[in-house]
């Protein structure tokens, strides 16, 4: 048996992981905890000192190293949706834990018990899930096809899932040249496009994702990475309330 070189799933997924605290620290502890940014005046106040302007500089790397997430798991998303044998089951646990997640992520992000006016990131992926689904049952039906994109593009604005409309054209996309260089070449574009504010870091995502070996890799195990999500954002909430505010 050849040995397989590169970085397996797994790995590539604590790096995202890594990632996706190090941009969640920034939004919840700087931006929302010390930089008061629910309180415009107190926030034009603070940034004013020298502290503040530190604290900003300081959020800003937070979020550019943070925009490499959502590409990474992205990109296993449409991994799994080929290699899972129960596509049902995968979505329902897609939506139990967008479910789960819904209470920490308003509570991190906007302080509330529910807060309609932005969802978190698993209901995009969900949306994205099913949006591939549909691609894959009207094969060789271009028509329906795009209907199919028009529709998760759609859901994903209605709702106000985090990422959006974008978070489905980078799976659709990621899906139609999945293997290869044009998949990692459309990916970064995409991702690019989508982080300008923040000089186009997302798009260095597909550097790492570029030594995928195909192997899923054993450690931590599948659910850790969706138990991690909620329990993250529930215990930056915890600390911003009993010790930033």
């Amino acid at each position: 048996m050849p040995k397989h070189r590169g970085l397996k799933g797994s790995t590539l997924k604590l790096l995202g992981v890594l990632s996706m605290l190090i941009d969640h620290m920034g939004v919840v502890l700087i931006e929302r905890g010390i930089l008061k940014s629910a309180e415009p005046l107190k926030m034009a106040q603070i940034l004013q000192t020298e502290t503040g302007r530190r604290w900003w500089a300081a959020d800003r790397v937070c979020r550019c190293v943070g925009r490499l997430a959502f590409p990474i798991f992205v990109f296993f998303l449409v991994e799994g949706f080929f290699y899972t044998r129960d596509k049902r089951r995968y979505g329902l646990r897609l939506l139990l834990f967008a479910l789960l997640a819904e209470l920490p992520f308003d509570l991190a992000l906007s302080g509330r018990w529910v807060d309609p006016a932005y969802q978190n990131v698993l209901f995009t992926m969900l949306f994205a899930f099913l949006t591939l689904w549909g691609l894959t049952a009207s094969a060789r039906q271009p028509l329906l096809q795009m209907l199919w994109v028009l529709a998760g593009c759609g859901a994903a604005e209605v709702c106000r899932t985090d990422y959006g409309a974008f978070g489905i054209l980078l799976a659709v996309g990621l899906y139609w040249t999945r293997g290869g260089e044009r998949q990692l070449a459309l990916g970064a574009a995409l991702s690019a496009l989508e982080s300008i504010r923040t000089w186009g870091m997302a798009a260095l995502a597909f550097i790492p994702l570029a030594f995928y070996d195909g192997q899923k890799g054993r450690w931590p195990g599948r659910y850790f990475f969706y138990v991690f999500y909620p329990a993250h954002l529930f215990m930056l909430y915890l600390v911003r309330e009993h010790f930033l505010l």
